[in-house]
């Protein structure tokens, strides 16, 4: 009995789903696994962007009774601020530098490791990865220590050569520098594990054979290397430009934005505006979903122009 009614299951199934049976026997197990991660997500990220969109349309004051409708004018009040757009002009120069130099700094020390068969090596990614588990204020302070215009370790060797001290507070060329650096610093061992994953992900064959067409290191970089990499070049371009446009701790530690605002960023911006009590933090609001559009534009335009491909070993 028990199996005949298995296999008028099995049959009634085969009626209903088709082909599809197996497509839906585990759905509700799957389901059940992403239900956590949606409800997370829902609670966290989408309501309360969704009530940022709102609020940025409004003239939002806890003190008020009734929260006025202005439409996009918010959007307007802060596009038309002159630090705001100085804070965008300053994170896209930013954005630029960093991108090249850790693309160049890390591809190339990615092949260091790769071309390094001792027991050294291992070690050498280690300590390398270091700086990535720093967060962005212990390094600030690290360098401030270095740069402190009495007495840094920078300076004190300026002195001892009788060489002028540099003040990152009162120079925006030098000011600039010192918030690149730490965040090439802290950025660098992550970036160059993931260009040495890439590299070791290459098939070998393909270089092989390349050498035996007479093919030189420049042509094996261009024609193999490169291309390759792509897919390892888009995640790495996506995460830097987030993070330079983002960019909020070294500057606030080492600079405070300053001097004349040559290294304010837009979230530094933001994070200041926040605590003007005399403006309506709608204004505010409006300025973060802006940045949050720009970021997400910018980055579309990363993957249009870096076309990602899988790799196939043919």
């Amino acid at each position: 009995m028990k199996s005949e009614g298995k296999a008028k299951l099995n049959a009634f199934h085969a009626k209903i789903f088709g082909k599809n049976k197996f497509k839906y026997r585990y759905a509700f197990t799957g389901y059940a696994l992403l239900a956590p991660a949606f409800i997370l997500l829902t609670v966290f990220v989408v309501v309360p962007l969704l009530i940022a969109i709102v609020r940025s349309f409004f003239d939002y004051r806890s003190y008020a009774d009734v929260q006025k409708f202005v439409g996009l004018d918010n959007y307007l009040t802060i596009i038309r601020t002159t630090s705001f757009v100085n804070s965008f002009l300053n994170a896209l120069l930013f954005a630029v530098i960093i991108v090249v130099a850790q693309l160049l700094l890390s591809f190339s020390f990615a092949h260091v490791l790769k071309a390094d068969k001792s027991g050294f090596g291992l070690v050498t990614r280690a300590i390398v990865y270091i700086p990535y588990l720093i967060s962005g204020v212990a390094a600030s302070i690290v360098f401030l220590f270095m740069t402190n215009y009495g007495g840094g370790l920078i300076n004190g060797i300026l002195l001892q050569l009788d060489m002028k001290p540099i003040a990152i507070d009162m120079e925006k060329t030098w000011a600039r520098v010192f918030v690149i650096l730490p965040t090439l610093w802290l950025g660098f061992g992550y970036n160059a594990l993931v260009m040495y994953a890439g590299l070791i992900n290459i098939p070998k064959d393909y270089y092989e054979a390349a050498t035996l067409d007479g093919a030189n290191w420049w042509n094996k970089l261009i024609k193999i290397t490169v291309p390759s990499m792509m897919n390892y070049f888009l995640l790495t371009i996506v995460g830097l430009l987030t993070g330079a446009l983002a960019m909020f701790e070294i500057p606030f530690m080492m600079t405070g934005g300053g001097p004349l605002e040559s290294t304010l960023t837009p979230v530094l911006y933001l994070f200041n505006n926040y605590r003007n009590v005399l403006q309506s933090s709608s204004v505010t609001i409006a300025g973060a979903i802006l940045v949050m559009i720009i970021i997400g534009t910018l980055n579309s335009v990363v993957f249009f122009l870096v076309q990602s491909k899988k790799s196939e070993d043919d």
